[in-house]
C-alpha cells in the first residue's frame, strides 16, 4: 500500500483542520470521522473504506512523526491565574506548572523532565461562563500526591509492629 500521507501538513489536512492544530484535535476529528464512518452507521462503500484508511493513516502519522511534546488544555480563567497539573505520560507520571498569564501555544518542560514538554492550548470559556475553582480541578494533582506520600500497606504494617512492641 502507497502512504497518501507524506508531510504533518498532510495529515492534518485530511481531518481538515490546519497545520499545527494539535494531536488533541486530531484525535477529536479522528473519533468524530471513524463514528460516522462505522458500519453501523454508514452502510460500507469502497469510498467509505477509503476515507477510513486515510483517516488512520493520517493518525498514525500524526501520533509517529510530532515532536516528542504532550498537550494540555486550560481555560482562560486558569491561564490567568496560573495551576499545576498531574499528566501521564505511558506508565510515569509528570507534573506540569504552568505560570500565570501563559498564553495558548506556549511550550513548558515537565518538572524534573527535560525530555519532555508540555504545549499549552488555552480554550475561552463560553460567554457569561464563570468557573470557579472547584475540588474536581486539583484532583489529578491530589491523586499523584496521595499515590507518592501515602505509606504503603507494607509500611503501614511495620509501624504497627513496632507500635506493639514498644507498647509490651
Amino acid at each position: 500500500m502507497t502512504s497518501r500521507v507524506l508531510t504533518l501538513a498532510a495529515a492534518y489536512a485530511a481531518f481538515g483542520l490546519e497545520p499545527g492544530a494539535g494531536l488533541i484535535a486530531a484525535k477529536r476529528k479522528f473519533r468524530e470521522e471513524v463514528k460516522s464512518l462505522h458500519p453501523d452507521t454508514t452502510e460500507p462503500s469502497p469510498d467509505a473504506l477509503s476515507r477510513l484508511a486515510a483517516i488512520v493513516e493520517a493518525i498514525r502519522y500524526l501520533e509517529k512523526h510530532l515532536p516528542a511534546c504532550m498537550e494540555v488544555e486550560i481555560n482562560s480563567d486558569q491561564a490567568r491565574r496560573g495551576l499545576t497539573r498531574s499528566m501521564r505520560s505511558g506508565e510515569r507520571t509528570i507534573i506540569v506548572r504552568i505560570p500565570a498569564g501563559i498564553t495558548d501555544g506556549s511550550l513548558l518542560q515537565a518538572v524534573g523532565e527535560p525530555d519532555i514538554s508540555v504545549q499549552v492550548r488555552v480554550i475561552a470559556l463560553p460567554p457569561g461562563a464563570v468557573r470557579s475553582a472547584g475540588p474536581a480541578e486539583f484532583e489529578p494533582l491530589d491523586d499523584f500526591i496521595e499515590a507518592f506520600s501515602r505509606p504503603s500497606a507494607n509500611a503501614r504494617f511495620a509501624r504497627w509492629i513496632r507500635k506493639a512492641q514498644s507498647a509490651a
